[in-house]
């Protein structure tokens, strides 16, 4: 006798696209609580997300330290690989869209603090007007948390200040910047009589390594073997500008800034010190051919008509 055993399958998958965007979040963060928040979800749910992938995969993805969460050495190789569908799945409806004559979808965009300097309001005027059914979402981002999220997927492209164009990146230099080292008005004497020992003593409001403002700063006292005294860490150029106006520290300030302060008594600007890094438009490298990006990126061309192509490291 034969015995058949009829089993019922649930044609559902057991994760979707929501899950491997917590899966990249989480491993570009390392932390499961910083990653809820850049995804706007609640931490018990991003938990969830990643416990689920973890049984349909049967891998674990992550360990934990006391540090946060450090992707596994197959967590490594398969978050690589979750990048890559997430921008195919999103490439793969932008198609439809042209498929039915027309470029449409949403363009989630990444922007900084003033986006007068990425000339938003003409980005968006033009967009509207050439390809309406494109939905546009802009979120108000640091370069870093930009970056990041154009590289998870949460992002589709974004503008950012930086001096390179990281590996499966891929984008335009817009412009060029170049910033000053600042203090408070009432150090200014100070400050224009300091040598690079004397400057790097004084209190410090620096940026999170990644960020531009950081690579600038470092690049500038490394070469004489010093570091600066940082008491304040801020994530955002018109913050750090507010506190080194309110006598908190020096910092890193944009030229045209740093001058306009200077001039209305507010900042006293080093003669010594002056560093440079690129406004960048960027997207993921795999969706070159996404309509949605092209159309973006077309845009982008005709507002920057000096803008460059970047090529990525590792390329």
């Amino acid at each position: 006798m034969t015995a058949i055993m009829i089993r019922n399958i649930d044609p559902r998958p057991a994760w979707d696209l929501t899950h491997l965007r917590t899966f990249v979040a989480v491993a570009h963060e390392g932390h499961l609580t910083r990653a809820a928040e850049r995804l706007h979800i609640s931490q018990p749910a991003a938990s969830t997300h990643i416990r689920a992938l973890e049984k349909w995969l049967q891998v674990e993805l992550f360990a934990r330290t006391n540090r946060g969460l450090e992707l596994t050495t197959a967590g490594r190789r398969l978050a690589q690989s979750a990048e890559r569908v997430l921008g195919s799945a999103v490439e793969l409806a932008s198609l439809a869209h042209e498929l039915r004559g027309s470029v449409g979808g949403t363009l989630h965009l990444g922007t900084n603090a003033d986006p007068t300097l990425s000339k938003l309001g003409a980005l968006v005027s033009r967009l509207r007007e050439r390809h309406p059914l494109v939905e546009l979402n802009v979120q108000m981002r640091s370069s870093l948390a930009t970056k990041q999220g154009v590289r998870a997927g949460e992002l589709d492209a974004g503008f950012l200040l930086g001096s390179t164009m990281e590996q499966g990146l891929a984008g335009l230099k817009l412009k060029t910047l170049h910033y000053r080292i600042t203090g408070p008005a009432i150090w200014a004497k100070r400050i224009r009589d300091a040598d690079w020992h004397a400057l790097a003593a004084l209190p410090w409001i620096t940026t999170a390594p990644g960020t531009s403002n950081h690579e600038m700063r470092e690049a500038l006292f490394r070469v004489h073997g010093i570091e600066v005294n940082a008491v304040v860490e801020t994530n955002n150029d018109l913050l750090l500008r507010s506190l080194i106006a309110d006598g908190v520290g020096m910092g890193m300030v944009r030229e045209d800034f740093a001058a306009i302060g200077e001039r209305d008594g507010v900042f006293g600007v080093a003669p010594i010190g002056r560093a440079g890094t690129h406004l960048q438009f960027v997207y993921p490298d795999a969706r070159t051919t996404d309509p949605v990006i092209r159309a973006v990126l077309s845009i982008v061309r005709t507002l920057w008509p000096e803008a460059a192509l970047m090529e990525s490291r590792g390329r």
